[in-house]
């Protein structure tokens, strides 16, 4: 599909709307941009100024989140030290090292002494799960009943033992797990735990852990924003928070987020939805807090003020319509009345008039509009007087004007009186005047054959014979399929009169044309073996033709080479023409270019341009 004339109809409907109209489009599209541009650069700022305040937000609470949690964690890490500070712990924990496969429960005064032990421990901590002490033979000692938690575990080989014990003494923090020593297997929890050894042998005894619940964390997240999701992880990336691993955090991502963790903060694309991510890790703990808060809650109020932005555009673009078309009638109403006066005036009728109020444009307008019909009424007037008295003189001339066909008649009569007296030579020059007169004075045609053009040449010659006698020599050398070649008619005519008159008069000489075909042109030649002409003449002859000005002297006019080289260029092009080349008492040769033309093509070239 042509999207050219689609603009051109596009442009013409639009430039043939009422002027009003326009006015009201132009001024509805200006208050457009100005509001469009505006509002863009507000939305712009306002969005990024957001989008800065949230992140820095979201860093300091995740900052904060992490404090908070690490100050708790501290103090159950100092918790799970109290052990090496109660002897009486220690030596009920070094009766129990021997591990065994029997179900042996340890005495009840042992029970009871640890249970008030880790009862003072968690006393008014609602957070803790559960605080449990396990001895080397898997004797569990809890502040929880038995009914909740195994007086002894015999599986020793779980994951967050061998955790423990690899971290030989220091505390570890336990992701979400569900221990092997609840009755209930649904129980998951996180914990704090460590390695109890002897102070002085360095023996390990057992071990302390803390289980801890959820809502520890969803207290310290009570006054997040809800929109935000909270992911906590452990160093090695384990889920703490929540309970149920979300998907959205996954290995592709953390390691993503592992690339740009010294930014705090970056964009994300997760399940093709842009989140604000933002990244704190405890230096103390290693806990990591990841929040994801999506991209449309972060721009939600920046996306009402795009809202409002839009509808006080609407709003503007309609009120300037109406006010546009009210505060445009009165200037416009002057058009109209000076268009309707310019139609009667097409009309016919010279007396109309306008009247404007105000000098403005319009006022002058109207002003020259008026003048403006009052010139043509007075020339209307003396046109038509002048067109009757022309017309009288034209009836005068044509009574006294002689008719062509009465001079050709008495050409021929002379040259049939010439053949009757024996005078042919008489016959030959008068045959050839009438040839002459024939071809100038026809006027059906400006354009004719190479053929017809030599024709007339060589009619021209045999008159200049009869002054020059055999002095005078023509020949021509021209290819045959040339001759129904197109040329300007009466070009080669003043080149071969400007060779006879400033070349060969008064001495005689010889002039050929050559013509020939170049690459689609028609090359023409006009050699003279005559005078020729100087360096400094033949300079002045090439600028003359160059510029078009003439310098003509008393002998020359100077206007035959300047007006073909004119006449050529106008029907051709500036690429074509004539160029010239003499030498002093050497002869002078003038090169004449025209693309080559045939009747057939030339005809229907005109057609078409016309």
């Amino acid at each position: 599909m042509d999207i050219l004339p689609i603009k051109q109809r596009i442009k013409r409907a639009l430039l043939s709307l009422p002027y009003r109209v326009k006015l009201v489009l132009i001024f509805s599209l200006l208050i457009l941009t100005t509001a469009t541009l505006l509002g863009s650069i507000t939305y712009y700022q306002v969005a990024k100024s957001s989008r800065e305040r949230t992140e820095e937000y979201q860093v300091q609470l995740a900052d904060q989140i992490n404090r908070n949690l690490d100050r708790y964690l501290k103090e159950m890490q100092i918790i799970s030290l109290s052990p090496l500070y109660n002897q009486e712990v220690m030596d009920i924990l070094e009766n129990h090292q021997i591990p065994s496969d029997k179900t042996m429960f340890p005495p009840a005064n042992e029970r009871i002494t640890l249970w008030r032990y880790i009862s003072s421990l968690i006393h008014m901590r609602n957070e803790i799960k559960g605080i449990h002490i396990m001895a080397n033979d898997g004797t569990i000692f809890s502040n929880l009943d038995s009914n909740t938690v195994m007086l002894k575990v015999f599986d020793r080989n779980s994951e967050w033992l061998k955790k423990i014990n690899k971290a030989d003494g220091e505390w570890v923090l336990l992701p979400l797990h569900q221990p092997n020593y609840y009755l209930r297997k649904d129980v998951t929890v996180f914990s704090v735990a460590r390695l109890i050894r002897d102070p002085e042998s360095y023996k390990p005894l057992g071990i302390i852990i803390i289980d801890l619940k959820q809502e520890l964390i969803q207290d310290i997240l009570s006054r997040t924003n809800l929109a935000s999701r909270i992911f906590i992880l452990n160093n090695e990336n384990q889920f703490i928070y929540p309970k149920a691993k979300d998907e959205m955090i996954g290995d592709s991502i953390l390691t993503e987020i592992n690339r740009f963790k010294e930014h705090q903060h970056m964009n994300f694309s997760i399940n093709h939805t842009d989140y604000l991510v933002v990244y704190n890790e405890s230096s103390y703990s290693g806990v990591k807090t990841i929040m994801l808060t999506p991209s449309a809650t972060v721009l939600s109020e920046v996306n009402h003020l795009r809202k409002v932005v839009i509808v006080v555009v609407l709003l503007g673009i309609i009120i300037s319509m109406l006010l546009g078309f009210m505060l445009s009638k009165p200037m416009v109403g002057s058009i109209y009345k000076l268009r309707k006066a310019m139609e009667n005036v097409e009309k016919g009728n010279l007396s109309q008039r306008v009247s404007f109020q105000g000098y403005d444009e319009i006022g002058q307008l109207g002003k020259g509009f008026n003048h403006m019909i009052n010139e043509i009424d007075r020339l209307v007037s003396e046109v038509y007087e002048t067109g009757l008295r022309e017309k009288e003189a034209e009836i005068k001339a044509l009574q006294s004007q002689m008719n062509p066909h009465f001079l050709y008649n008495t050409l021929e009569t002379i040259n049939m009186l010439a053949v009757t007296k024996g005078n042919l030579e008489v016959s030959d020059m008068v045959s050839s005047l009438g040839r002459l007169l024939r071809y100038t004075i026809d006027n059906s045609s400006k354009i004719v054959t190479l053929k017809e053009e030599l024709s007339f040449i060589q009619s021209y010659i045999a008159i200049q014979k009869v002054r020059m006698g055999e002095n005078l020599q023509y020949e021509e050398e021209i290819e045959p399929v040339l001759h129904d070649v197109l040329i300007p008619k009466l070009v080669l005519q003043p080149l071969v009169e400007n060779a006879i008159i400033h070349g060969l008069f008064g001495q005689g000489g010889l002039i050929v044309i050559k013509a020939a075909s170049k690459n689609e042109l028609l090359e023409i030649v006009i050699h003279d073996n005559g005078k020729g002409v100087p360096i400094e003449r033949l300079k002045a002859l090439k600028q003359t033709l160059e510029t078009g000005q003439t310098k003509p002297n008393r002998n020359h006019t100077g206007i035959a080479l300047p007006n073909v080289h004119e006449r050529i260029q106008l029907l051709y092009g500036k690429e074509y023409g004539i160029e010239i080349a003499s030498q002093e008492h050497n002869g002078f040769s003038i090169l004449l270019k025209i693309p080559i033309q045939r009747r057939g093509a030339y005809e229907n070239e005109r057609n078409i341009s016309c």
